[in-house]
């Protein structure tokens, strides 16, 4: 492992992982345009890669790697022994960017994410879902709101770490991006670049799409996952009274420290 090349970006899952993935890897030449997800080194993992060859990825990429991961530092989801050690290794020795975003919202979106692909989901209410245990990531067991504030939490002290907020790369994307810089000492282009979660043909200059046909230019297409309803704030239209105050009872602390209460 190099170590000094690797960039965790961490996030609990529905965060804006790739989204900050996008804003770093397409406005600073530093980073390399590939990046790896560190779970895929667990075995059990629905796309596993052999470690070795994540390994020989990573050592064969050029300039700095994003390395995504939504488990927490402390390597839970690795069944394998050979395997956690290398994970923990690279959360340990790499600078961390953890992305934080309104638990409510990710609740919301989590949701209606597990919903798309979960046919036992497909009756599920909303307030039955955030009083189920969650299922991710392994152990610990706990409420799903309970178990994004123990996330966040556990993130928040890790060292070498700066925190993100999902909504200031909605509201003010340059000076975060500017942050993100700063805080991994890397140079960024002279002009940033937005990341498009809604692309279209119609909208790239004529004579990029022609390079393009041509095959003479390469397009780098964004991994980010565009936001089922846009802006932050949609857990307004899910959350009942009693739902937010369950809510709240179990991630409250966090929520308020976090500006979010």
């Amino acid at each position: 492992m190099i170590a000094s090349k690797t960039i965790v970006i961490a996030t609990h899952r529905r965060s804006g992982t790739h989204w900050t993935i996008d804003a770093l890897r397409n406005n600073s030449p530093d980073i390399n345009p590939k990046f790896l997800t560190l779970e895929q080194t667990e075995p059990s993992h629905h796309q596993p890669i052999p470690l070795d060859e994540f390994q020989n990825t990573l050592e064969s990429l050029s300039g700095h790697v994003l390395i995504k991961v939504h488990d927490l530092p402390t390597g839970m989801f690795w069944q394998s022994e050979r395997e956690q050690h290398h994970a923990l290794a690279i959360m340990q020795n790499s600078p961390v960017i953890y992305v934080h975003r309104d638990g409510r919202d990710v609740m919301v979106s989590l949701y209606h994410y597990i919903k798309s692909f979960r046919a036992d989901f497909a009756d599920l209410s909303f307030s039955d879902f955030i009083r189920m245990d969650n299922e991710l990531d392994g152990k610990p067991i706990m409420s799903r709101p309970a178990y994004w504030a123990y996330h966040v939490n556990t993130w928040l002290k890790h060292p070498n770490t700066l925190a993100i907020a999902y909504e200031a790369l909605e509201t003010d994307y340059n000076a975060t991006v500017k942050k993100m810089a700063d805080f991994l000492n890397i140079s960024l282009s002279n002009t940033l670049q937005t990341v498009d979660l809604h692309p279209s043909k119609k909208n790239k200059p004529l004579a990029t799409r022609i390079l393009k046909k041509i095959g003479l230019q390469r397009e780098k297409i964004s991994t980010a996952v565009a936001p089922r309803k846009g802006k932050s704030g949609d857990w307004q239209n899910h959350f009942t009274d009693s739902d937010l105050d369950f809510f709240m009872g179990e991630a409250g602390e966090i929520m308020n420290q976090l500006g979010y209460g």
